[in-house]
């Protein structure tokens, strides 16, 4: 337990400094050598961890093996071609397992770094960062593919945050030409009319930034196929990102909740389906264990802050689509409550964005130095709390004790010499 503590001590500390050499220098090396350090640090303690996780051993692991052994047995046949494209690859470059796992570490943090990075002048991103390794980071020892498809999706979202100026922007270089073409015609001038809601321009980058976001999710896809359940938000952005649909962001959050409350049968009609049998074990998988308390702890510190910051998020688009995914995030997550894991690991795709949210409510509160300290405070003791009762009493993950390659060689040199 303080292991972690300690890792996600100095992982912070690192982020804070590469973010403060950024705003410092203009030395791009020494930028680039701080934001690799901060990365690389724990990319590396994944990477060097032994038997640590609940598929290390069970999945990730022997699969390895059988793809380096040139076996075709039933795990390969599951897994998504973009990981086992991953295993060939560091094989091909002479690398064991504890190295493909520091490349899938590595494949998770980049993405959520350069993420937080786009929010850079809304929130905290070192204190983002913080809530990641609190709530994520020891997940990703399991969840592993499931975890840099997360991230990837995460990191998409930014093409997302359409930019308002651009398209100001843009509509003046066509006032700007148009006069200037009048000008030229000696045409009247009085003629011009505004554009329609977007210009040619405009629509063009817009698509441009839908592309980029198809590719992250299709990308995200070949690691955990799941996640390309993503590729539905560009066509429901409006909906959620703009206030003026809330009725309907609002029905949806119903819908949502009767199906999840319906899984059962649900389930039962995907398992029919040879095609989505697959998907099905994310409705079905074990006999209903019914809400409890613990659900609506967890949920309520996530949700209830809005309400006090409203104005402010509503009138940022962006973060009303990142509270939105985060509302459904906390819907998702009765699956975990009513079905399987499988079913609240669908979750993780939108309640990532918690780590955007809670430092976002707190920079709404600077302006009252007292509401603004004690948030951060109370956002720091919820996820502490969640963070010891996921993985330090529920055991969840199996990531306690951290173990590492070092240590387990060490422990099999001693028993030699004991036998000897």
């Amino acid at each position: 337990m303080i292991t972690y503590l300690i890792i996600m001590a100095i992982a912070t500390a690192l982020v804070y400094l590469s973010f403060k050499v950024e705003e410092k220098t203009d030395n791009k090396l020494l930028i680039f050598l701080s934001k690799a350090v901060a990365i690389l640090f724990p990319a590396i303690i994944a990477g060097i961890r032994y038997d640590v996780g609940t598929d290390y051993k069970g999945v990730y692991e022997p699969l390895f093996e059988e793809i380096l052994s040139g076996k075709q047995e039933f795990r390969l046949r599951s897994i998504e071609v973009g990981y086992i494209l991953l295993n060939k690859l560091v094989i091909w470059l002479g690398g064991n397992f504890n190295f493909l796992m520091f490349l899938t570490s590595l494949i998770t943090i980049v993405p959520i770094y350069l993420g937080l990075q786009h929010y850079k002048d809304k929130i905290n991103t070192t204190f983002a960062f913080f809530l990641f390794m609190l709530l994520f980071y020891q997940k990703s020892f399991n969840l592993v593919r499931q975890m840099m498809a997360v991230a990837i999706v995460f990191f998409g979202f930014i093409y997302l945050d359409f930019k308002e100026d651009d398209k100001k922007q843009e509509d003046e270089k066509y006032k700007q030409k148009y006069e200037e073409k009048c000008k030229n015609r000696n045409q009247d001038i009085s003629k011009y009319k505004p554009r329609n809601k977007y210009s040619q321009e405009y629509k063009k980058y817009m698509a441009i930034q839908y592309l980029k976001y198809f590719v992250c999710v299709v990308t995200a896809g070949l690691f955990q196929r799941t996640s390309l359940v993503m590729l539905i938000i560009p066509f429901v952005r409006e909906m959620y990102a703009n206030p003026r649909y809330k009725g309907l962001s609002i029905a949806s959050y119903a819908v949502l909740l009767v199906i999840i409350l319906n899984f059962e049968l649900i389930g039962n009609l995907m398992a029919k389906n040879e095609d989505l049998y697959y998907y099905s074990l994310y409705f079905k998988d074990k006999p209903s264990s019914g809400i409890s308390i613990a659900y609506f702890i967890r949920i309520i510190p996530v949700i209830i802050p809005f309400f006090f910051v409203k104005k402010k998020i509503i009138e940022d688009k962006q973060m009303n689509l990142l509270y939105s995914m985060t509302v459904i995030g906390c819907i998702l997550l009765l699956l975990g409550y009513l079905t399987s894991t499988y079913g609240e690991r669908l979750a993780y795709y939108f309640s990532i964005f918690q780590i955007v949210m809670f430092p976002y409510y707190t920079s709404c509160l600077k302006k009252n130095k007292i509401l603004y300290k004690i948030s951060i405070v109370l956002i720091i003791l919820f996820n502490t709390f969640i963070w010891f009762y996921d993985y330090v009493y529920m055991k969840r993950d199996e990531t306690i004790p951290y173990k590492t390659v070092f240590s387990i060689q060490e422990n099999q040199k001693e028993k030699v010499l004991q036998t000897n």
